[in-house]
């Protein structure tokens, strides 16, 4: 009756033993792995010092807690050694390896010179891998990585053993232990992979950072230049009309001021622009839509006549709202232009508001007589770099869009082909004091 309680309890002590050992063996896998998770955060931290702490932690606990598989003794500290070093370069080499050096002798039970000795190889061995591996691809990376684990284990055990005088160790111990030194080699590769894995995904993720700013750029150009056309073709209209001999010095004066004010705009819109790199406070101040509104009916009858247009306004209360002066005389102007230049048989340009005064709320009207847009342009209208001219870049619209939102409004456009466009500014009136 005791045998068979025995084998029981024998064999229960062996499969526990043996979950202990699979629990270990996984333990340390993820001390070795556990770098990835610093690694993604700072790896454009290339400083020795850092790739040192980064991998001196998963080799002193594989030291510390080595373990039993396969009938023999499972240590990882040979692939923080060795990736350590091949992303850490020359110091952190030896800063690893000396480490190395000084915890087996904490540990003791070994001979530090003969082991110093057995480690020469491999050392001299990274450090004419070095430029190697910094120009290797991911693949080529992981292949060396293979090899140099390999070569690793199998020098530094075996010629350990020679210097100890065990000349037997190499059949008796070395062979049976390979299938260990192969885990190692894969699982050193599976780590290359996953770093190699985080350095792509880093990389692309710059890659897509800077070309979103490139796009930013580009846009801004685009932006500053068709911003910049509006007040020089009024600039130029009136200097064409400046030029009739027959004008009167009442007019000559009054388009001279025009052109002047035009010119100062361009020049606050191109100050607009330089500042986005570092904003600034806006001036927001009362607008009186009446005044704003024929101001931008004055400085758009030049470009009008060029294109026989005739502008109409109808101004018949007042109201007032509150935003940025040039910015809303600059939105005004170019709903003004766009709609001039979809009249190129000549037509109507109408300038008009409406107030809601139990809403406080007024509505602008800008409509024109020219050749309308359907529905697909109307819903895109707006959006970047989409316009429904064959010249343009469509960043007026926007322009005119953002403006309308900064001053807390909305703005809604109707069309038909052939019959016209019709823009519906709704904004806030100002509470009165």
């Amino acid at each position: 009756m005791t045998a068979p309680f025995s084998k029981t309890k024998a064999s229960t002590h062996e499969r526990n033993y043996s979950m202990l050992s699979h629990s270990d063996f996984i333990l340390n896998a993820f001390i070795i792995f556990l770098p990835l998770i610093f690694y993604r955060p700072f790896y454009k931290r290339k400083h020795p010092l850092f790739v040192y702490v980064l991998f001196l932690i998963p080799l002193i606990i594989t030291m510390s807690f080595p373990v039993k598989l396969f009938d023999s003794v499972l240590d990882l500290r040979a692939i923080p050694l060795v990736i350590g070093s091949l992303y850490g370069g020359f110091y952190t080499t030896l800063l690893l390896f000396g480490s190395l050096l000084a915890y087996r002798e904490i540990l003791g039970g070994i001979d530090l010179f003969h082991y110093s000795l057995s480690l020469l190889p491999t050392i001299f061995l990274l450090l004419f891998l070095f430029r190697t591996y910094e120009k290797a691809a991911a693949k080529k990376r992981m292949l060396l990585v293979l090899g140099m684990c390999f070569f690793m284990r199998v020098t530094v055990v075996n010629l350990y053993a020679l210097l100890e005088g065990k000349a037997s160790f190499f059949m008796a111990s070395f062979v049976p232990s390979l299938p260990i030194i192969f885990v190692q080699c894969i699982m050193a590769v599976m780590l290359v992979f996953m770093i190699e894995m985080i350095r792509t995904q880093n990389r692309m993720q710059e890659e897509i950072i800077q070309a979103e700013k490139m796009k930013v750029v580009s846009e801004i150009a685009a932006s500053v230049a068709h911003e910049v056309r509006n007040p020089l073709t009024s600039v130029r209209g009136f200097i064409q009309l400046l030029s009739d001999p027959a004008l009167s010095d009442r007019k000559r004066q009054e388009f001279s001021a025009i052109t002047l004010e035009e010119l100062d705009r361009a020049e606050s819109i191109i100050s607009d622009y330089l500042s986005l790199a570092k904003p600034q406070i806006e001036t927001l101040e009362p607008i009186d839509l009446g005044e704003a509104l024929t101001k931008a009916s004055q400085i758009l009858s030049s470009y009008a006549n060029l294109q026989n247009v005739e502008i109409a306004t109808d101004i018949n209360q007042p109201a007032t709202v509150y935003g940025s002066k040039s910015k809303f005389r600059q939105a005004i102007i170019n709903i003004g232009k766009n709609a001039i230049e979809a009249m190129p048989a000549g037509g109507m340009l109408t300038l008009k508001y409406t107030v809601n005064e139990p809403n406080r709320t007024v509505t602008i009207t800008i409509a024109d007589t020219g050749i309308g847009m359907n529905e697909e342009q109307l819903n895109r209208l707006g959006a970047p770099y989409y316009t429904t001219k064959d010249k343009g870049t469509g960043l007026g619209t926007m322009v005119i869009f953002s403006v309308i939102r900064g001053m807390n409004g909305k703005i809604e456009v109707r069309s038909k082909e052939g019959a016209g466009t019709t823009y519906f500014i709704t904004l806030p009136l100002t509470q009165p004091t």
